[in-house]
């Protein structure tokens, strides 16, 4: 009689999670493809963006207020609501930060990249730091520890993955460069700022907060999939089905390995290396 009761009980409240889940999922779809929709005369302009942009903004609100009503009934779901938002939070901090037109080389606005994307990393940064903090996590919890100096190896292993990750991603893309020249100190800079915007942050958000959340609110296989499906339409922005299928394979190789390790090192230093590869090495050769 017992079993029956708490069996009745999960399951309701494991299906009310992905009604909550699944619209969020779409929702952001919607909106990204509204962002990406190209337009105008020359077919570079966005258009639908301003549409994909609000919808982004309510959503981060809507999540935060419907955490709070679901706390006192459940506490997973709202814990991974939270967590939720900070996907959309990237988007908004990546269209709303202005593109200074001073910070640009006559030649082209593509080189104020970026100390732009050094401006995007501060309120980023900033809101993982909080949520992590309102919600009790350590460093420990969101894998920023290194236990035992025997992981090392693997974790710098895992690093690696990021040069052919950034080669494979750039045959795909062939995206322009961040910087106007390859050299030395710009290649030093970008990459600070790119571990710090992409790497870190990123990271901090899908494999560490998000990906935690979800497997408490889920399990290790569908959070995995939840989180990975979430990162992948962030993508959608390059309007690439290969570039999709690329991105949402690196992210269960990442979770993956976060989730076995239990340590986010390895994957903050692979993505910081491919997006190196991709926006600073490979578009010079």
């Amino acid at each position: 009689m017992a079993t029956a009761t708490a069996t009745a009980e999960v399951v309701p409240a494991r299906t009310s999670r992905w009604t909550y889940l699944l619209a969020y999922l779409a929702l952001v779809i919607v909106a990204e493809i509204l962002i990406a929709v190209p337009g105008g005369a020359t077919g570079q302009d966005r258009p639908l963006q301003p549409i994909g942009l609000a919808m982004h903004i309510l959503l981060v609100f809507s999540l935060m207020f419907l955490s709070v009503l679901l706390q006192p009934k459940d506490a997973p779901l709202a814990n991974l609501l939270v967590a939720v938002s900070l996907a959309s939070l990237v988007r908004v901090f990546s269209l709303a930060v202005p593109r200074f037109a001073f910070l640009a080389t006559p030649e082209s606005n593509v080189y104020n990249t970026i100390p732009w994307l050094g401006l995007v990393s501060v309120p980023l940064l900033v809101s993982v730091a909080a949520v992590a903090y309102v919600q009790g996590l350590r460093p420990r919890d969101l894998g920023l520890l290194i236990r035992r100096w025997q992981e090392v190896p693997l974790q710098l292993a895992v690093a690696m993955t990021g040069i052919p990750l950034g080669l494979l991603e750039f045959a795909i893309l062939r995206p322009a460069a961040w910087i106007p020249q390859e050299t030395a100190a710009l290649l030093l800079t970008g990459g600070l700022v790119i571990f710090l915007a992409t790497g870190l942050s990123e990271e901090l958000i899908f494999r560490g907060i998000l990906l935690k959340r979800a497997v408490e609110a889920l399990d290790e296989r569908y959070g995995l999939l939840y989180v990975t499906a979430i990162f992948a339409s962030l993508h959608l922005y390059f309007l690439s089905a290969t570039d999709m299928a690329f991105v949402f394979a690196v992210g269960l190789f990442y979770g993956f390995v976060v989730l076995n390790t239990k340590n986010l090192w390895g994957v903050i230093l692979s993505h910081s290396l491919g997006n190196v590869i991709l926006y600073l090495v490979a578009p010079f050769h």
